[in-house]
């Protein structure tokens, strides 16, 4: 349960800084070495590996996940995600309230 970044996601992206640190996980502010696409790695300790629905989820009111790549314990994994800003440009919060009743309808719900 250690919130050091494997080599493999240092080989594919730049860490910006850490954004978060908790029971359960860490997040990093990353940059995408090859595609330069700000993004946001979620590490999740004693993880078990199996991929979900929600790469397929595809909603402009709901954060891709990019990728899901094991780490090197065997027991965590890093999700990738678009980088979505809480408190920059890249969101308003007068829109939160449109984008929370826009979700079941991109879950098919």
């Amino acid at each position: 349960m250690s919130s050091k970044v494997d080599p493999e996601i240092l080989r594919l992206y730049t860490i910006r800084r850490r954004l978060g640190k908790g029971v359960h996980g860490a997040v990093w502010k990353a940059v995408d070495r090859w595609t330069g696409e700000v993004v946001a790695i979620k590490k999740i300790y004693n993880a078990f590996r199996n991929l979900t629905d929600a790469q397929e989820v595809d909603h402009p009111n709901i954060i891709k996940m990019k990728d899901v790549i094991p780490a090197e314990n065997d027991r965590d994994i890093y999700l990738i995600f678009e980088f979505m800003g809480v408190y920059g440009s890249d969101f308003e919060p007068a829109n939160l309230k449109t984008s929370i009743q826009e979700c079941p309808s991109a879950m098919g719900v």
